[in-house]
């Protein structure tokens, strides 16, 4: 692992510390927690919290000490709307898992998804600053078709204690085409912005995702 991804990964965990958030939980919420996230690659979508009040005592409790890990985000109403990587919102980046879609919370979390589950995935997303289509056939860490002169962008910047993550600096974790839009997109604000090429991108998102998702085994 290069020392940027290294740097990558302990700067992103000191702002969402998915791994220590689960290990936080009692076993019971833990194994919730692993449902709600193993839901979208099962059926495209996460549990309802009806699912949920089927599976614990007390749903409304359970479902907030797991927000309060930081591990999966509520809607206005109090259900499930995310369980890191994946989002029910229908946002840019696209993954068909299994048989079915799921949409995922940015672009790093889109390129977990594979070695996170040890499954073939297909991306489907977007290039942030000329809309040209992003599509990468995945197995593991290794592309066997696709958008290989892809690159990953971070903006920092984006990150904030006053708004959850899913809503602030996943919003600006992104594909870009290639590695000249890349640099153009980093000179804009070196000081805030970090880009990747493919190869390292998912080393970044492999190291953040696959520890979360071998403990999710274990609480499952």
């Amino acid at each position: 692992m290069n020392t940027e991804v290294s740097a990558a990964l302990e700067r992103l965990d000191a702002i969402l510390p998915l791994l220590s958030g689960l290990k936080s939980l009692n076993n019971d919420d833990a194994s919730l927690y692993c449902k709600l996230l193993n839901s979208y690659v099962q059926q495209g979508r996460t549990l309802t919290r009806q699912e949920v009040a089927g599976l614990v005592d007390n749903a409304e409790q359970s479902l907030n000490n797991i927000v309060d890990s930081k591990l999966i985000v509520l809607d206005a109403d109090g259900n499930p709307a995310g369980a890191y990587p994946f989002t029910s919102q229908e946002r840019e980046h696209i993954v068909h898992v299994n048989g079915v879609t799921a949409h995922c919370m940015c672009a790093l979390d889109a390129l977990a998804v594979s070695p996170m589950f040890n499954v073939p995935t297909v991306i489907d997303s977007q290039c942030r600053a000329t809309g040209a289509p992003i599509y990468l056939q995945q197995n593991g860490t290794e592309f066997s078709d696709g958008t290989l002169d892809a690159w990953f962008g971070i903006n920092w910047g984006a990150a904030t204690n006053d708004v959850v993550c899913a809503e602030s600096l996943c919003m600006e974790m992104m594909f870009l085409a290639n590695e000249s839009l890349a640099r153009e997109w980093l000179a804009e604000s070196p000081e805030t912005r970090e880009i990747f090429d493919l190869p390292s991108a998912v080393e970044f998102a492999a190291g953040f995702f696959v520890p979360l998702g071998e403990n999710c085994q274990l609480a499952a």
